[in-house]
């Protein structure tokens, strides 16, 4: 059977809805005011984490049949169920999840509920959310029509309003960046919007939705997947632009460091009660619909994990309640929360991606998978053993003597030259050799 263009559109749109969450609205107009004049090269920074890795992550998973785990476990079996598990967990309850209530709650609640107690804002908008998030996820095979037909276009209806008034009529002038290295403060950036990482998890709900429709050809499954991957990495590309101009041309007007914040700050500015209406309603859909993709993923996974013992609609309930009890610590204590976890997980993913969509180049043989992902699994246990030595108080020091040593580091890129440079020499030392992952 074949999906109608139509039917791909929606699934895109399904896609894009699921990527675009919390920190895909908060971020770049943050980057954006920092940058300044230096906004271009922030921005590429940004779109190629942001974007790139997103895109080529949903390339790889459809390539490798849909499932993160089916990838890992070219590396072994054991290190497939922990990086996924480790995976599924960071974009799910304890961390993702959370922030998309605890957002939608300081951007579009708090602005308008100043004479409830906070906390009892933040409780009562967590029960609607997740209470929202619940009522799509229990129905799986709903989940990509009502997400691509209805949220979607809605939320990028209300953007679009947001975005034409304020590249069309900007507030300020952009000032002088405050950034040494625009590019690689960027690319940092773009790892907190957890979508690479989102990327290798959504591709299970995407393939799953596509056979649910009758397609059963992997070929034309991965084809349809990617496909839909090109049209979110369009859409976000466009909104990551206008948010970015708009943060980046309000010059000197907003001193803050609070991303929420400044989000209220430049909606209001341009369009007053209504801009503040118009970002609320856009972050609460744009939430909402990540949440709903991130639950529905998790009950995916631990499902089929524990062989149905356990089941989706199980999983989900638990995932809804554990992520309800995290988003009430606040936005601000779990966005301090989320950079070490991420610097953890991301080079990992990051290295599996590049290494699936090179499979085909080095004869998908299993010891270049097992040597370039050992290395960079080396790389974060060492870097995470010295920032927990820190916490505690435990002085580590020749742990970052020995990694400051490494290209890149200073800029969070250490890992970059060790994995290129163990990939071209195992794929050189490993070439008369035919086990293939």
């Amino acid at each position: 059977m074949k999906l109608s263009s139509k039917d791909i559109l929606i699934t895109g749109f399904a896609l894009l809805a699921m990527f675009f969450g919390a920190g895909n609205l908060i971020f770049p107009p943050m980057l954006g005011l920092q940058s300044g004049e230096q906004l271009s090269w922030a921005l590429l920074g940004f779109i190629a984490t942001g974007v790139g890795l997103p895109f080529l992550g949903v390339t790889a998973v459809a390539k490798a049949g849909g499932d993160l785990e089916l990838l890992a476990n070219r590396v072994h079996p054991a290190f497939s169920k922990i990086i996924t598990t480790i995976s599924v967990l960071c974009i799910g309850p304890l961390l993702a999840i959370p922030r998309t209530a605890a957002t939608t709650y300081e951007v579009a609640i708090a602005p308008v509920t100043q004479s409830i107690h906070p906390q009892l804002a933040l409780l009562l908008t967590s029960v609607a959310f997740f209470a929202i998030t619940l009522f799509f996820v229990l129905r799986p095979t709903q989940i990509l029509d009502s997400v691509g037909k209805i949220l979607t276009p809605l939320m990028l209806i209300f953007l679009a309003i947001i975005i034409y008034v304020g590249v069309t009529h900007p507030l300020g002038t952009m000032a002088q960046s405050s950034y040494t290295n625009p590019f690689s403060r960027g690319f940092l950036e773009g790892y907190n919007t957890m979508d690479a990482i989102a990327s290798v998890i959504f591709g299970m709900i995407i393939v799953k939705g596509i056979k649910d429709k009758g397609v059963t050809d992997n070929n034309q499954i991965a084809r349809i997947t990617i496909t839909a991957g090109m049209i979110a990495a369009a859409g976000l590309c466009f909104i990551y632009i206008g948010l970015a101009y708009i943060g980046a041309t309000t010059g000197t007007l907003f001193t803050g460091t609070n991303h929420g914040q400044m989000l209220i700050f430049v909606s209001e500015s341009l369009l007053g009660v209504l801009g503040r209406t118009i970002i609320g309603v856009v972050m609460a859909l744009a939430c909402l619909t990540t949440s709903i993709g991130l639950v529905a993923s998790c009950g995916e996974y631990f499902s089929r994990l524990t062989h149905n013992r356990v089941s989706y609609n199980t999983v989900a309930i638990i995932t809804t309640l554990v992520s309800f009890i995290l988003a009430n610590m606040g936005l601000a204590n779990i966005l301090k929360i989320s950079v070490p976890l991420l610097e953890f997980v991301y080079p990992i993913i990051i290295v599996l991606i590049m290494l699936a969509l090179l499979h085909n180049f080095y004869k998908g043989r299993r010891a270049v998978y097992v040597w370039t992902t050992g290395i960079i699994v080396l790389f974060v246990i060492l870097d995470t053993l010295y920032d927990l030595g820190a916490a505690l108080g435990i002085n580590l020091a020749f742990i970052r003597d020995g990694l400051n040593l490494l290209p890149f580091y200073h800029l969070g890129l250490g890992w970059l030259i060790p994995a290129v440079l163990t990939l071209v020499l195992s794929v050189v030392f490993t070439a008369n050799k035919s086990v293939k992952a």
